[in-house]
């Protein structure tokens, strides 16, 4: 008969690697759960109160803005009518001293074209009027 000796050296060993590694690949996962469960939070954006009179009518708002269309060949239209860079500025002109506070306003919509070609037109306007540039914009599709 064998007897056993209790009081043996050898200790079992616990191994926390692959523990540790199975508990964090737990915590990863619900920590990307949560984050695409949660709604983004909404920026808050204070904007600004207007103090002056009410807004005019839709008709002498559309009167006071001069719409410049631009298209994928650079061809510049205003009501339908091609016009050249001199032609464009003496009508920009003469629209800001018949409505001083108009509106030029350029309308890019063809999705030919390109962002620069809008920023460079831009440029050009704000050279000739000044702040009375805004964009033309519609609801995308």
């Amino acid at each position: 008969m064998k007897i056993r000796n209790y009081n043996s050296s050898s200790s079992a060993e616990v191994n926390v690697i692959p523990l540790l590694d199975v508990v964090f690949s737990i915590l990863a996962f619900f920590m990307l759960l949560t984050a695409g469960l949660s709604e983004p939070p909404n920026i808050g954006v204070d904007l600004p109160q207007s103090t002056r009179n009410p807004p005019q009518s839709n008709n002498s708002l559309q009167s006071d803005m001069l719409v410049i269309t631009l298209d994928a060949t650079n061809a510049i239209r205003i009501e339908r009518q091609v016009l050249q860079r001199p032609e464009l500025e003496q009508r920009i002109k003469l629209h800001l001293v018949q409505y001083p506070q108009g509106l030029i306003v350029l309308n890019a919509e063809d999705k030919s074209v390109s962002y620069q070609q809008v920023i460079n037109f831009l440029e050009y306007l704000r050279r000739v009027a000044g702040d009375r540039v805004a964009i033309a914009t519609s609801k995308s599709r």
